[in-house]
């Protein structure tokens, strides 16, 4: 109920009011008045059970004398006695009996644990014997087996390498052949195949053997119209598109335009083509000339790193025989193979069958490679097999003796300065022509000075002999197209 003065209903809240803690009260001394009268109640039974003291008992002589009142409180009492202590006993009895019982379900589950452990053992010691019956025999043929099928598909791997290799020569050989790749009886001094198509054909050639070249060529395309070649060091970059502009050329640019390009300065490729010759581009553009000079060694680098990859060996490893490029093309794509090949090849080819036939009984785990393919086409960046950057193509690289293209460079720089330097010869242009036209005659000077009657020039002519197996280079065919009297060549005093 709730307080009629604070109007308090739960029990839990604070006391706010004598009356409230006078209910609270009355409960705790109702039940200690409780225990009391219980105390009260249960001294009195035990008073009235025993026997009564010392100053109110008569003197006892013997047991027939005692009163009757004391005789029956005695036996009330000892049968109370008994009572309790048989309920403790049975008490007592049951708990133990309980503990028996759950001893017992106790040792049954352990037991039926024990059996179930039992019969689970037995199950893996009968599964261990029949896994363990043969096995070494069982083992043997599955190793074999598996080397077997390794084998197999190893030859089947080799045989299809060998037909990739194959398809690579053929496709090789015809793109030489539709480009006309050719051997001729031509000097050293003309020029017989244009840089262009060399570039053209090596990117072709390369791509058909899955090859990357050291040094990266541009093939003339949008916005760009002569190949050019970067260094190895410079080489498959993300370049950015140019103009083509070759030379001193490539080198005007705007200030607001230099401002928004890359501060890192990027890779500048070297030109494959000019339209000047030689000595006339080395007076009036010598950047563009040692650009030039360094494409034409990349790329006779490049066809030489790509003859040795596929098994050509130079006659040397001088730098004359690596800037000769037709050779090296010629003997890479049109010259026939070696007859000891297709012997080797044959030869190969019996031992892998021998090889593979007899390996049921006595399996070999090492891996046999054969060599049943020609050296073209064999080693190459696309393919897993024979991987030119794999360990096997790494120590092949490693065993070249290939000159580095900053030493070729060198050497062809002070070779053609050489020539320049000791030429007897110097073409006259046609304006140096009409200038000798029309000046006066002058009285002719002694031949012991100059070699020559300057008052006859057409004595002075020498006409170039044209062979019919050697390809005109472009600067001798604008020569041929001049009219007469306004080209040749005239004899000039060593200087």
């Amino acid at each position: 109920m709730s307080c009629h003065i604070c109007v308090s209903s739960h029990s839990r809240l604070p006391l706010l009011c004598p009356t409230c803690a006078r209910n609270l009260l009355y409960r705790l001394r109702l039940e200690n008045a409780q225990i009391l009268l219980e105390k009260e109640a249960v001294g009195r039974q035990i008073e009235a059970s025993l026997p009564l003291d010392g100053s109110q008992a008569q003197p006892v002589t013997t047991e027939g004398d005692l009163p009757q009142a004391d005789h029956e409180r005695s036996r009330r009492w000892a049968l109370q006695a008994i009572s309790s202590q048989q309920a403790a006993s049975s008490v007592r009895r049951e708990g133990i009996n309980r503990q028996i019982e759950a001893l017992k379900e106790d040792i049954r589950a352990k037991k039926a644990h024990i059996s179930e452990r039992k019969a689970a053992l037995s199950r893996r010691h009968s599964d261990a014997e029949s896994a363990h019956y043969q096995l070494e025999e069982r083992e043997a043929a599955t190793l074999t087996g598996i080397q077997n099928t390794t084998k197999r598909t190893e030859h089947l791997w080799h045989s299809l390498h060998s037909k990739t290799a194959e398809a690579r020569i053929f496709l090789c050989r015809e793109a030489a052949h539709i480009y006309g790749l050719r051997q001729k009886s031509a000097t050293p001094a003309q020029i017989s195949t244009s840089l262009s198509n060399i570039a053209r054909l090596l990117v072709l050639v390369s791509h058909y053997l899955s090859l990357r070249l050291p040094a990266e060529i541009t093939l003339p395309h949008k916005n760009h119209p002569i190949p050019t070649i970067y260094a190895p060091a410079a080489s498959y970059q993300s370049h950015e598109p140019t103009d083509g502009a070759v030379g001193s050329r490539s080198g005007t640019s705007s200030p607001t335009t230099s401002k928004t390009v890359n501060t890192r300065a990027r890779p500048r490729p070297r030109p494959l083509l000019i339209d000047k010759a030689l000595p006339r581009l080395a007076k009036e553009d010598p950047e563009t000339y040692a650009h030039f000079l360094e494409g034409a060694t990349l790329l006779a680098w490049d066809v030489a790193w790509l003859c040795r990859t596929q098994g050509i060996n130079l006659a040397s490893d001088s730098w004359e025989e690596t800037c000769n490029i037709g050779k090296s093309m010629w003997q890479l794509l049109v010259a026939p193979p070696a007859q000891t090949s297709n012997l080797m090849r044959a030869f190969a080819g019996r031992d892998t069958q021998t090889r593979i036939k007899p390996t049921k009984d006595t399996p070999q785990t090492t891996i046999q490679r054969t060599k049943s393919f020609p050296m073209l086409g064999h080693y190459s960046h696309g393919t897993a097999h024979s991987f030119l950057g794999a360990s096997e193509g790494t120590d092949f690289i490693r065993s070249w003796k290939l000159p580095t293209p900053t030493k070729i460079v060198d050497k062809l720089k002070s070779s053609l300065l050489g020539e320049m330097a000791s030429a007897e010869w110097e073409l006259l242009e046609e304006k140096e022509w009409e200038d000798g036209n029309t000046e006066p005659l002058k009285p002719a000077v002694s031949p012991d000075r100059d070699g020559l009657n300057s008052a006859n020039p057409s004595a002075s002519h020498a006409e170039p002999t044209e062979d019919p197996n050697n390809q005109v280079s472009p600067q001798m065919a604008d020569a041929t197209r001049r009219p007469k009297g306004t080209s040749g060549w005239m004899k000039l005093n060593n200087r």
